[in-house]
């Protein structure tokens, strides 16, 4: 569940009901403004709930839901006595392997239900959470998107300024996978006079600004210049000991930057923030993901009461090509784990992507042709239904049709630029949303098509429309075809249609 979508209340109401039918749970938390804000939900949905968090000063142990920090208990768990239920917030930081805090705390539950809450369904190494051998979750039972948040009116939109010199990426080193701080400051600190200038000029409304920096040198010196340049801020790194104080002091308005440094990402909660800034690359796509969750929660819950009280969306400037890198955030897809994994369809276990038949029941293992898509053995070199050669891609002379292209400076959300038409007389769809029953699409023409009772679970999913209602649904993450649904509710997957000529 996206942010700002009440991971926390949905977390405790879970453990109500486990309550409700004589069963214990655990919340757990890696930091202690979770620990708390878990707490606080269990308090709002009416469940006895108690905090175990060295840091908090609260150690209960026996309570019938307690919310716990993690490096406080991982080393506990026969504390706590009979536990049926563990809820991990912000699951994500589970390893995949056997190793950490996380993993030698739920050893000593054997027997317990593990239901995890993110709002990235992947690690923040990349990797979906359910995927790869040793995953510790089973399947995704439930999503709820950042687009779909904004839709609903529970989230702001968010937009991508023109930004202007970015960090040269050919001058970043990398260690373990990641670009290292130290070889970011040079540009970051030569660049901070420029960028200033461009969020004084492109935010002179925005009354809140959140920057993202990937050092302590280059966060300090940030901080530093902004009040220079009369813009008050302040700054949260590992070593400020008077964080809160300069937190309120932010929220109080009275400070109208922030700057920081891997702090203000998960359990940071600023209604106010309409402007985030990154000068930070990262290749970590569940904390590119985090950083822009910040900017896009509403006040007031509702985006009528958010613009009532003056945020109607929130500006982003990209300096580190984070967005170019990763992709808006309707269209980012997780990088493959290191064992890359692909399900039997006789049994349903997954096996390597290079398996020609089934590990657990030697099934041969298939895939699409992408000619005509029926389902072919793998190893087959021509396709036995259309005798299309399966060396070679979908379409003679060029490159397939992919179902959302990315170009490099794509708008923070990508269905809020404008899409083309397809062949056939598909329309790109903008918006969808229901009222009084009635799902109804609005398409980038400015059309409105209702649906028939039987799309009314596709209206979300639908990237494009027919004025007969047919809809063209993502197939998973295929690139090259798509699901088309008749207005009888009837599906075919079909190869993605062809742009208009003249779009």
């Amino acid at each position: 569940m996206c942010v700002g979508s009440g991971k926390s209340i949905a977390m405790a109401t879970t453990a109500l009901r486990n309550w409700q039918r004589g069963e214990r749970t655990i919340i757990l938390s890696h930091r202690q403004e979770l620990v708390s804000q878990d707490k606080k939900a269990c308090d709002i949905v009416g469940v006895p709930c108690g905090i175990n968090a060295a840091k908090l000063g609260e150690r209960v142990w026996r309570a019938p839901v307690i919310s716990a920090m993690i490096n406080s208990v991982c080393n506990s768990a026969h504390s706590f006595g009979p536990v049926q239920n563990i809820l991990i917030d912000e699951c994500h930081l589970v390893p995949h392997s056997e190793a950490g805090m996380y993993r030698a705390f739920l050893r000593g539950f054997p027997g317990a239900r593990i239901v995890g809450y993110s709002g990235t369904t992947f690690r923040l190494q990349g990797g979906p959470l359910v995927d790869g051998e040793g995953a510790l979750f089973e399947k995704e039972v439930f999503t709820y998107p950042i687009t779909r948040g904004i839709d609903d009116g529970y989230l702001v939109p968010g937009f991508s300024a023109e930004a202007i010199d970015k960090v040269d990426e050919t001058k970043l080193k990398k260690n373990a996978g990641e670009y290292t701080a130290s070889s970011q400051d040079a540009q970051m600190i030569a660049l901070m006079d420029s960028h200033i200038c461009q969020m004084k000029i492109g935010g002179a409304d925005r009354r809140s600004w959140l920057i993202f920096e990937a050092s302590q040198k280059a966060a300090l010196a940030m901080a530093e210049r902004l009040n220079a340049w009369g813009i008050p801020a302040g700054c949260i790194i590992d070593k400020t000991k008077n964080r809160e104080a300069i937190i309120d002091a932010f929220n109080a308005s009275k400070l109208r930057a922030l700057v920081n440094v891997e702090s203000l990402t998960t359990g940071f909660d600023s209604q106010r923030i309409d402007l985030v800034c990154f000068r930070r690359r990262t290749t970590s796509l569940g904390l590119y993901m985090q950083m822009c969750g910040r900017g896009l929660r509403t006040i007031g819950g509702n985006i009528e009461a958010s613009i009532a009280a003056g945020k109607a969306d929130c500006l982003f400037y990209d300096f580190a090509g984070l967005i170019d890198s990763h992709g808006p955030l309707d269209f980012i897809r997780p990088k493959d784990t290191k064992v890359s994994l692909t399900s039997c369809e006789s049994c349903g276990k997954r096996n390597s992507n290079a398996a020609a038949r089934c590990w657990s029941c030697d099934e041969p293992m298939t895939k699409l042709c992408p000619a005509c898509l029926e389902a072919v053995e793998k190893g087959t070199l021509d396709c036995p239904h259309c005798g299309h050669d399966m060396r070679q891609g979908s379409r003679e002379g060029g490159k397939a049709a992919k179902l959302l292209d990315t170009p490099s400076g794509a708008a923070l959300i990508a269905s809020y630029r404008p899409a083309p038409a397809r062949d056939g007389g598909w329309l790109p769809v903008r918006r969808a949303w229901s009222q009084q029953g009635v799902y109804t699409l609005l398409t980038a023409e400015g059309d409105e098509i209702h649906l028939p009772e039987a799309l009314a679970g596709f209206a979300s999913e639908a990237r494009w429309v027919r004025s007969d209602g047919t809809l063209l649904v993502p197939n998973g993450n295929s690139r090259n075809s798509v699901k088309q649904i008749s207005s009888s509710g009837a599906c075919l997957i079909v190869p993605m249609p062809q742009q208009s000529q003249g779009a």
